[in-house]
C-alpha cells in the first residue's frame, strides 16, 4: 500500500514534465527500482493503471528495472553487489550499505508520442 502516495507523486512529476515540455502523450515511462526500496513493481503497475486515468501518462507502458544494493567491506575496502548476505566475497568481512544505492525509486526514461503545438 506504500506504492500509492509513489505512484501519485510519480503522476504529478508526469504532468509537470509534460506541461514543461509541451508533451500530449506520454507512451512508456522507463522505472528504476532499488532492491531495498520496498517498492513492488506489481504494485506501482496497479496504482498507475488506476490513478493515470485523464492524465498525459493514461495507457503508458511502466518498464521497470532493478538495481541491487552495493556494499562496501569495512575490512578490505572492496564494494560488492548485495547478494544473499553482507558478506564480503573476497575476505569474509563485514559489509556496510553504501550511501544511495538500492534504495532508487525514480524515473529513468521517457518515451512520449508527440509534443503540444
Amino acid at each position: 500500500m506504500h506504492e500509492l502516495p509513489a505512484v501519485e507523486d510519480l503522476i504529478r512529476s508526469l504532468d509537470e514534465e509534460s506541461e514543461k515540455k509541451g508533451i500530449s502523450k506520454i507512451s512508456e515511462v522507463h522505472l528504476t527500482i532499488g532492491e531495498l526500496s520496498s517498492y513492488v513493481g506489481e504494485c506501482v503497475q496497479m496504482y498507475f493503471d488506476l490513478l493515470a486515468e485523464g492524465h498525459t501518462c493514461e495507457n503508458a507502458k511502466l518498464i521497470f528495472s532493478y538495481t541491487r544494493a552495493v556494499f562496501c567491506c569495512t575490512s578490505c575496502g572492496r564494494e560488492f553487489e548485495h547478494g544473499k548476505d553482507f558478506i564480503c566475497p573476497s575476505c569474509g568481512g563485514e559489509g556496510r550499505l553504501v550511501k544511495g544505492t538500492g534504495r532508487e525509486f525514480l524515473i529513468s526514461k521517457l518515451v512520449y508520442d508527440d509534443t503540444v503545438s
